[in-house]
């Protein structure tokens, strides 16, 4: 009971510092690039979450509708190994029996982001694989306690599709990928798990791509430390920031998303930025 006690309070100690250090973090958190704040609104979104995939609004941009088409779903399960075994610890024991299966998806959507008198048209469809970890039929009866059992290791999202802004007869391709991965690491460290995003555009004059803003909390060597990406900057083919998402999570008013875009960006570019923006939130929040 002494141990157990212990543990508690140096655990429930631990968690108390990472939420110091990233709320110090947080009121340090220096410009993404003063260069593109300076030339920019700042746009706190609205997410309007939902069914769905939801419809996020932000400054003069709207999402007027988002549905799939009749294009058929594909969706496919997949077995790729299992694990038999008994979970030992100082203070009881239990039995595991999981399965490890790969889920693809596959869907097919339609969208139409407004932004005053200029509408734009996605064409794009949704594809999904995810790697789980979740107990069996007898895993489930022999199990004491399930939690930790089932566990999402992995999953990568890929939006590909093209772009058509007003009566422009040529249509913009770009590319969208979220993925997440679980990392094995020593009990006790906290940057065991990694989320990713990335976005590119081909328009008609050039192409534009994301880079990740990363956040660093505590140094790399110290073992309560982790790095997450906090949003993209949209850069040009010369690596010039055009625009910025910062992350946020749908549903907490406290944390929004927030979005940049320069305002000597030629129009159509920033009708494709804030329309890739909205579906890179939705993805990011679904």
């Amino acid at each position: 009971m002494r141990t157990r006690h212990l543990t508690a309070v140096l655990l429930s100690t631990s968690f108390i510092f990472i939420g110091l250090v990233i709320s110090a973090q947080k009121s340090k958190t220096p410009p993404l690039d003063s260069t593109l704040e300076a030339n920019s609104e700042k746009w706190k979104v609205k997410m309007h979450k939902g069914f769905g995939l939801g419809k996020p609004s932000f400054g003069p941009y709207v999402t007027l509708d988002v549905e799939k088409t009749d294009s058929p779903v594909f969706r496919k399960r997949t077995k790729e190994g299992s694990y038999r075994g008994a979970i030992i610890s100082s203070e009881s024991w239990d039995w595991d029996f999981s399965k490890y299966e790969a889920t693809e998806t596959k869907k097919a959507y339609r969208m139409m982001v407004a932004a005053e008198s200029d509408t734009t048209e996605l064409l794009f469809s949704l594809y999904s694989v995810s790697h789980d970890k979740q107990l069996t039929f007898f895993g489930e009866m022999m199990s004491k306690d399930d939690e930790g059992k089932n566990l999402t290791l992995g999953y990568k999202k890929t939006a590909s599709g093209i772009i058509a802004i007003g009566t422009d007869s040529i249509s913009w391709r770009f590319l969208i990928e979220d993925s997440f991965s679980r990392k094995d690491v020593p009990q006790g460290y906290f940057n065991d798990s990694k989320r990713l995003t990335t976005a590119y555009i081909i328009t008609g004059s050039d192409s534009l791509f994301a880079e990740p803003i990363m956040q660093q909390i505590g140094k790399e060597v110290e073992k309560y430390s982790f790095q997450y990406q906090k949003g993209i900057f949209i850069n040009d083919s010369k690596g010039t920031h055009l625009a910025a998402l910062k992350s946020g999570t749908a549903g907490d008013l406290s944390n929004p998303f927030y979005v940049w875009i320069r305002k000597d960006v030629q129009a159509a570019d920033q009708q494709a930025i804030a329309s890739l923006f909205v579906l890179l939130m939705m993805i990011k929040s679904s």
